[in-house]
């Protein structure tokens, strides 16, 4: 070996060893990194790998009536489950599940299908069925010895002690959907159950609790080899309504039954739908609310989101409007002939003859009512609207309230006037726009298939067509676009393009009561923990002073004290009544779809005008404790539907029909 070659060996041993030496210090100084320095680091994540969390469901706290009546709690239910390290290879135990079970959709080879689905999480146990009766939890637990690695685990299940009892009020629970990570849910995860409506969906926060969790130790394969420590769920906290317990289920159960006596009348056989509240007058607390049909998962709460035209019940704002800004003599005679004297001549139900303020109140004339509308004039009706808070919802603690937000819905003020106008405008347009394209395509395709002698007529012919239906639709865009008094007619009598919740309607009414005190409606009094600590109290709450004087609402509420009287319209109801009554009924018309029998086997639909019913009243009227409103669609009239719950309830709530009086 030459000297060069000797040295150039030399120099690349040289290189390799400084190479070798930093490759040496680059391996110690990483090791003593992840041992020494970030040893601490790396023991978490080796613990958490080896560690998986099983949750344990938080039963939700109970709901409880007022008179301290639990009417929905969470009641242990039994769930089976199956752990995957102990039941591997356990076939016979799988055969002697099934057997037990005796389930047509639980068989071998499903448990194996779902064995191998969770087999990337087999630490956690694996649910093979919910809901276990007791006979299959006993035959289970009898044959416990022979079933290594299935477990029957508690869960809360959450039941409605009362079915069907303030269904709407009380709301559902079901498993977490769109909700899931939207703000306020970002701690749910799929599976969860989550109030969907009512009280439920309103107080999910309060109701639902903390859920425990199972500390489990799994291998590196991810299979289960130990159970650590537990930590238990904490219960959800009680909500105590102000939903008075008798009154309740005496409306649910009355409700029921005189729906069903009406179906039984050719008058009122589509009479299967409504709403009804009771309210303290000086609190807003709801004492009782039912809406029909009482499937809350299906239907709305139509006392806080079903839309109603007003009836006769809107007098109240009509005569205060009158009174307050026409400056009207309550005791000047309007003489009813029947209808009122200007188009479009809408006929009153009350009897022909004169009528002053306190009468046409009490008897309900449609022709009094009218002229003090025209006196009065459609901005000051609505501004006394306002003052009653007939634009607004009323802020109750449910969710879903209807806002009014569309030109058809709520107050006809003039925001939501010169709304509906914008859009009838629009709507006008677009009708005729789309006839007259089609006009132009019908003669289009004539002319041109037409001999050359009749092209011209057909031209003519066309165009007088055309100029005849441009001219209409100027006349409608004018009319549709305006305000006319025979709509000023309508909404004075409660008609019209008009409509409100029962709830607003009811507020109104126990304002009117309150001297123009409007109190917000609530729900919920307190929420208190499972240990009975207080975490919440609702206190009443004033939403608005109506501008009206004192003088008006006295005025108008001796009408209503009159229509309990002798030629009332609610005498019937409430004849010689021990407490003083102030009512009013009411009688919506609406068209509605109605399916019928065709004769061949089949069925046809068809549009018929019904009459619902309305009624309101309040007691006792000289010192006002309690409102009620409800409506009973197609009921034909409100002192032979609705009133009559209302008389119930105001004799439970009075102690009217204890035995012995």
């Amino acid at each position: 070996m030459d000297l060069r070659t000797r040295e150039s060996l030399k120099k690349n041993l040289f290189v390799f060893k400084i190479l070798s030496l930093l490759c040496f210090v680059i391996l110690f100084g990483t090791l003593f990194k992840m041992q020494i320095i970030d040893a601490h680091v790396y023991q978490t994540r080796a613990e958490s790998n080896r560690m998986r969390l099983i949750s344990i469901p938080a039963p939700r706290g109970d709901i409880i009536s007022r008179d301290e009546e639990v009417l929905v709690r969470d009641y242990p239910s039994f769930d089976l489950y199956l752990t995957y390290m102990d039941v591997v290879g356990a076939d016979q135990a799988l055969v002697t599940l099934v057997d037990l079970l005796d389930d047509q959709d639980i068989d071998q080879e499903w448990i194996h299908e779902r064995i191998y689905e969770n087999r990337f999480r087999s630490y956690a146990p694996i649910v093979v069925k919910r809901g276990l009766s007791i006979e299959e939890v006993s035959r289970l637990e009898a044959r416990k010895s022979e079933l290594p690695g299935i477990r029957i685990i508690e869960s809360p299940k959450r039941v409605n002690l009362y079915p069907g009892m303030a269904s709407h009020v009380m709301g559902f629970t079901s498993e977490i959907g769109p909700e899931v990570n939207q703000p306020g849910f970002e701690d749910y995860r799929l599976g969860d159950l989550i109030g969907k409506s009512g009280v439920e969906r309103q107080y999910e926060s309060f109701l639902r609790g903390a859920d425990g969790f199972q500390r489990v130790e799994v291998n590196a394969n991810n299979r289960p080899i130990g159970f650590l420590e537990t930590n238990e769920a904490i219960a959800g906290n009680n909500v105590m309504l102000t939903i008075d317990f008798e009154l309740q289920k005496l409306l649910d159960e009355s409700f029921d039954e005189l729906l069903e006596e009406l179906q039984g009348n050719t008058r009122t056989q589509f009479a299967d739908q409504g709403a009804v509240v009771m309210m303290e007058v000086k609190t807003g607390r709801i004492l009782a609310m039912s809406s029909r049909p009482n499937d809350p998962i299906r239907t709305q709460n139509k006392v806080t989101q079903g839309r109603y035209i007003p009836g006769s019940t809107y007098k109240m704002i009509t005569g205060m409007a009158a009174l307050e800004y026409a400056k009207i003599n309550p005791q000047e005679i309007i003489y009813n002939r029947g209808a009122y004297w200007e188009p479009p001549y809408i006929r009153s139900i009350a009897r022909i003859g004169p009528y002053n303020y306190y009468s046409g109140m009490a008897q309900s004339d449609n022709v009094y009512f009218q002229e003090m509308g025209r006196r009065a004039g459609i901005d000051n009706i609505t501004k006394m609207g306002e003052e009653f808070g007939l634009h607004l919802p009323t802020g109750i603690d449910l969710p879903y309230e209807s806002l009014g937000s569309t030109v058809f819905q709520g107050l006809p003020n003039a925001e939501k006037r010169e709304a509906y106008f914008k859009w009838a405008e629009t709507a006008t347009n677009n009708r005729y726009e789309a006839r007259i394209s089609n006009l132009e395509a019908e003669y289009e395709l004539k002319i041109k298939e037409a001999p050359e002698d009749e092209k011209s007529s057909l031209e003519r012919e066309r165009n007088r067509e055309l100029n005849r239906m441009r001219a209409q639709w100027q006349i409608d865009v004018n009319w549709n676009t305006s305000w006319h008094a025979a709509d000023t007619y309508n909404v004075a009598i409660g008609q019209g393009r008009q409509n409100y919740t029962p709830l607003q309607l009811a507020s109104y009414v126990a304002q009117l009561a309150n001297e123009g005190v409007r109190m917000k409606p609530y729900i919920v009094e307190k929420i208190f923990s499972e240990e009975g600590e207080l975490i919440k109290q609702f206190e009443p709450e004033v939403s608005g002073v109506a501008n009206v004087s004192q003088d008006a609402m006295e005025k108008t509420i001796r009408g209503m004290i009159m229509a309990t009287e002798p030629l009332g319209t609610a005498h019937g109801i409430f004849r010689n009544y021990p407490i003083p009554v102030a009512a009013k009924t009411g009688t919506a018309q609406r068209d509605i779809t109605v399916e019928e029998p065709d004769g061949f086997g089949g069925a046809q639909t068809s549009r018929i005008m019904q009459s619902d019913g309305l009624f309101t009243a309040f007691a006792p009227a000289d010192d006002p404790e309690v409102v009620f409103f409800g409506i009973v669609e197609a009921g034909n009239s409100g002192s032979g539907s609705a009133g009559r719950l209302a008389k119930i309830l105001f004799d439970q709530y009075f102690g009217l029909n204890q035995p012995g009086e």
